[in-house]
């Protein structure tokens, strides 16, 4: 496809490097990448029949949604789980959601060959993908002040919570309950971890033309 570069006529396009303008539009879902229900009840996410839907309304974007957590979620207080994520589940121990913890000192293969696949999987039918690192649902309780016990509380699922991992990281070494220090530069070792990640994905999708 050829990676996305700024138009030389008209910079509100982009170029495939062809000289074609190329204007970006899609439609967005939440569990492209991971799968995202209530364990037992939500089926898995039907992707290949998301490119089909794409595909047939002539969309050519989609923004590739990536959750930190592993469980639980501010709207509701249902048992919302998120699998796989970025780190391997090796205990020992076991975490605030019932799974062992998390050993962030090593990377779960099976998140990062779905990546691969999924983005591989999207330029074969001419889509590109805007692939997220982080996003701010897995930390803060949206439209409350503090934790409402009433919903869940996806901070509770984070790998960098300090009761659900191996490798003694504190992601709210304040106890406000909601992680907000990992999305700062507050701590060094959560921002080594981060950047390790970010290196990963990188070269995980180093051989594909279609990702922003």
């Amino acid at each position: 496809m050829g990676p996305l570069r700024v138009h030389p006529a008209n910079p509100r396009y982009f170029s495939d490097g062809s000289g074609k303008a190329v204007y970006l539009t899609g439609s967005h879902t939440w569990a492209n990448l991971q799968e995202r229900g209530c364990e037992g009840i939500t089926p898995n996410f039907d992707y290949l029949a998301y490119l089909a839907f794409l595909q047939n309304f002539q969309h050519n974007f989609m923004r590739l949604w990536t959750w930190e957590h592993a469980m639980w979620m501010q709207f509701t207080d249902k048992n919302i789980r998120y699998t796989p994520l970025p780190f391997v589940r090796s205990g020992p121990g076991t975490a605030l959601d019932g799974a062992l913890k998390f050993d962030l000192s090593r990377f779960h293969p099976p998140y990062f060959d779905r990546l691969h696949a999924r983005v591989s999987a999207a330029r074969d039918r001419g889509i590109y993908v805007a692939v997220m690192l982080f996003q701010g649902f897995s930390i803060e309780q949206k439209g409350t002040l503090g934790v409402d016990p009433n919903k869940g509380n996806p901070w509770d699922g984070h790998p960098f919570h300090r009761h659900n991992n191996i490798n003694g990281i504190d992601g709210d070494p304040n106890g406000s309950g909601e992680g907000k220090a990992v999305h700062t530069l507050a701590i060094p070792a959560i921002t080594a971890l981060q950047k390790a990640y970010v290196c990963h994905v990188v070269n995980t999708l180093n051989d594909l033309d279609n990702v922003l």
